[in-house]
């Protein structure tokens, strides 16, 4: 646990409590004149700052007088000396105090003047979160070569050769903020980095906002408001400035400013947005600066050269070296006091794969389960599927750690007093579950002062615990709104207001005054909203984006999936022509692929897939895209052989895995069906693991289980997936459960009225041939979008024969009906085809 040590005279009593109530940290112990007279107080002072990582001394006249004070000073510099106290602040509460009245080892630590509790305890939080911080990371070893590679680019030996800005690039968690930081620490004599999310649709205004809500805190919520509102209506011209200046004051607080992407800063075809070329092409008028890009790949170089401009640097980083590992795994055990085997650390040198993140998750199972337990329990070995979900999955969280981190999941930053109330939580509870979730690395104290999910836990805990309800985004939309009201704290309100207006848009609220949406919300909502099947939501979310830049490239692609989705390929048309009008051939060529799987054209999507592939279009989804097309259309070997080509690229991709669950069914390989099920519930969602099982016994003809596997999908799922309900409703027709089949069938169109019409229209007859109602079910065959299907002509035929078996019929009735269905009989020829519910398409 971090401790601060305040020192201070007892005349400053009252307001040191004030400070102390406001500061807050469940994290921190505040150890402030709690010596009992005539014991060893003495001995109590050194211990207390012995075991403390910050010390603040309040300086007045009184202090300065107080030869406890005095003491206190000398134990403290000699405890910065041994690099037990970390960072020292002087709290300066007479403005007549002299520098030289101080000792010269604490002029040159961080000041601040105030007599007002709030600004002192604000600068103490940020003191203290930044030891949290620099905890999370205690360790590091290798990347000699990469510091020495950044340091060349800083500080080249040749003349003119140095530069103000490197681009580190590399897979998410693979320590490129710690090698930065490391290399920043050592070389370039700043403290720390200050990084700041570039995300879909952020434009240069945003940017300077963000700076600004970082650089220049306001008192009140209000005010923070009204500066973002003045920010964004600036000019290119004049918001570029700005941004510059927060560079400027940055650095001169020894820290580096580094642009993160998320989406923002490099395109589909790895070009650096304009207007952080711009920024970059301006850093020549501001030599004091050096900032860096943090990418997953590597920038296209083009145009810089054709602006100019030198291209950048760029520093690659890959996977740790199993030594450097096995050198992190004993330092981080040695660290916890866990004594370990050699045999056991190769267990775990080989289960991370060389991600220094994942050390953290490895040893927390040990010490939950014990080295024997995790490595014969396979917890280690089932670990290097995907290491974070392994860990949530294996590890002892308890049901309030949960809860914190579902609602985190979904709504970040948050202060602690809202968590807290968001949560029902105690003192004593969060402060137990807050430590230990910083202690693993999954929740992280903001610059500004709050707390947030660490990135890329956040669609793991999605999956392992739970969407955040709508009662839930209720809650914290309430007390975030209530917390904005009447704050004074001053600090990073832009980023609190954001996460209301999320959270209020949804749990279906009107939005207040105190809320604020950069576009880059709106842009992540529809994403939101899309990925939970809610695509009307995505596009209206995307649409507004649109309506505010046609350029965010990001909307225009997830509002075209949307409308795909809702079955308006003419709307999805006519903006994939706008790509095309944009020079955006490769994104057109993949949607328009995209938009003929959903019609069912598992040919023609497949012609434009491959004009997607020849365009340069890259990655795991266009092949996971063509393998799906090839098993549609049967064709079985080159369906493997996409699907091995996106396996290579994400081998931990939920959904590659369960299509070559599904080409293993298709094959009738049914041993590889199941042992793949396995590894899919180390990557997805239970009621999608118990999803596709229940396909695996269908497919295989064991009904009854198949029956028993939908129920529980249905019963895990919190916001169920049509493909899961349409599954439960076909499963409980074929073990003759009508009556809850009717049930869900009637849920199914509630909740997707605008979604998959030929299998919801299907189902419907089916369910009137159960029932014996067989008019009905002919009536509903005459609805079918596609009535040429294999399937579709399936239920006719059993619709009609039923009616001939069950029903009077007029002479002539009974002719056409014949002849009708010889036609169906013909079109089958003798193939017996089910819905097809695991196609992703909007057609059944």
């Amino acid at each position: 646990m971090i401790k601060a040590f305040f020192s201070y005279s007892t005349q400053d009593a009252v307001f040191v409590r004030q400070v102390a109530s406001e500061v807050g940290r469940a994290f921190a112990t505040i150890d402030y004149r709690s010596f009992h007279a005539g014991g060893d107080i003495l001995g109590s002072i050194d211990e207390a700052l012995k075991e403390s990582a910050a010390f603040v001394l309040f300086l007045s006249k009184a202090a300065l007088a107080s030869p406890w004070v005095a003491h206190e000073i000398r134990e403290a510099r000699f405890q910065a000396a041994m690099g037990r106290i970390k960072n020292v602040l002087v709290v300066r509460l007479d403005l007549d105090i002299a520098p030289e009245d101080l000792p010269e080892w604490l002029n040159r630590t961080k000041h601040l003047t105030t007599i007002a509790a709030k600004p002192a305890a604000r600068r103490i939080r940020t003191l203290i979160d930044d030891l949290v911080r620099q905890g999370q990371s205690p360790r590091f070893v290798g990347r000699a070569a990469e510091i020495a590679a950044l340091q060349n680019v800083y500080s080249a030996p040749e003349p003119g050769a140095e530069s103000q800005v490197v681009c580190v690039t590399g897979l998410p968690r693979i320590g490129r903020r710690a090698t930065l930081t490391k290399m920043v620490g050592d070389s370039l004599d700043l403290e720390t980095l200050l990084v700041i999310d570039v995300e879909p649709g952020d434009t240069v205004q945003a940017l300077a906002a963000k700076l600004s809500a970082l650089v220049d805190p306001s008192e009140t919520p209000e005010e923070s408001l009204q500066r973002t509102i003045e920010i964004t209506a600036f000019s290119d011209a004049q918001a570029l400035v700005h941004t510059l200046a927060k560079f400027q004051q940055i650095c001169q607080y020894h820290q580096m400013p580094v642009l993160h992407d998320e989406g923002g800063l490099l395109d589909n075809d790895g070009d650096i947005a304009p207007y952080i070329l711009d920024l970059i092409e301006s850093l020549s008028q501001y030599p004091d600066i050096v900032t860096a890009l943090l990418t997953n790949r590597r920038p296209s170089p083009d145009h810089f050269i054709a602006r100019g401009m030198r291209p950048l640097g760029v520093v690659h980083l890959r996977p740790l070296e199993d030594a450097d590992i096995s050198r992190l795994v004993g330092l981080m055990a040695k660290a916890r006091q866990i004594t370990l085997s050699p045999a056991t650390v190769k267990e775990i040198t080989t289960a991370v794969r060389g991600y220094p993140p994942s050390v953290t998750f490895a040893l927390e199972l040990i010490t939950a389960y014990g080295p024997d337990l995790a490595i014969r329990g396979r917890m280690l070995s089932d670990f290097s599927a995907s290491p974070l979900t392994s860990y949530l999955k294996q590890n002892k969280f308890s049901n309030m750690e949960k809860k914190i981190l579902r609602v985190m999941a979904a709504n970040s930053p948050l202060p602690l007093s809202v968590l807290q109330g968001t949560t029902s939580t105690s003192d004593d509870g969060i402060e137990k579950a807050l430590i230990h979730l910083i202690d693993v690395s999954l929740i992280v104290p903001t610059v500004g002062g709050w707390y947030e999910v660490s990135g890329p836990a956040v669609d793991a805990i999605r999956r392992e615990f739970g969407a955040c309800s709508k009662a839930e985004f209720r809650t914290v939309a309430s007390r975030l709104d209530e917390f904005l009201a009447r704050s004074e704290e001053g600090t990073d309100y832009l980023a609190l207001q954001r996460t209301l207006f999320r959270a209020m848009d949804k749990s279906g609220q009107q939005s207040t005054p105190r809320a604020y949406a950069l576009l880059t919300d709106r842009v992540k909502l529809a994403d939101q909203y899309y990925y939970e099947q809610e695509y009307q939501r995505s596009v209206d979310m995307a649409t507004d984006a649109l309506d505010a830049d046609p350029g965010i490239h990001q909307a225009r692609t997830r509002l075209i999936r949307a409308h795909v989705k809702l079955g308006e390929f003419v709307q999805a048309g006519d903006h994939i022509a706008e790509l095309k009008k944009r020079g955006q051939m490769r994104d057109a060529f993949f949607l328009t692929g995209f938009l003929e799987r959903h019609r069912g054209e598992h040919r023609e999507a497949l012609n434009h897939y491959q004009k997607a592939l020849d365009s340069g279009y890259g990655g795991m989804a266009i092949h996971r895209e063509m393998a799906e097309c090839c098993l549609r259309l049967g064709d079985l070997p080159r369906a493997e052989e996409h699907i091995s080509r996106a396996e290579k690229k994400q081998p931990d991709n939920r959904f590659v895995v369960d299509l070559k669950i599904q080409i293993a069914c298709k094959l009738g390989d049914r041993d590889t069906a199941l042992s793949l099920l396995v590894r899919l519930a180390d990557i997805d969602r239970a009621e999608m693991v118990s999803h596709r099982t229940s396909r695996v016994e269908y497919l295989c003809g064991g009904m009854e289980t198949a029956y028993e596997f939908a129920q529980k999908a249905v019963e895990k799922s919190d916001n169920v997936r049509f493909e899961v309900l349409a599954n439960y409703v076909l499963c409980a027709l074929r073990t003759s459960r009508v009556a809850e089949a009717s049930s869900a069938l009637d849920e199914l169109d509630r909740k997707f009225s605008r979604q998959r019409r030929d299998i919801r229209t299907g189902l419907r007859a089916r369910l009137s041939i159960a029932q014996e109602d067989y008019q009905t079910a002919y009536a509903y065959t005459e609805r079918f979008i596609s009535p040429e299907r294999p399937v579709h002509l399936l239920i006719r035929r059993d619709a009609l024969r039923g009616m001939f078996d069950r029903t009077a019929l007029a002479p002539q009735r009974r002719a056409d009906l014949k002849a009708e269905l010889k036609r169906c009989e013909d079109g089958l020829a003798g193939r017996v085809e089910d819905f097809d519910l695991d196609a992703r398409g909007d057609l059944g």
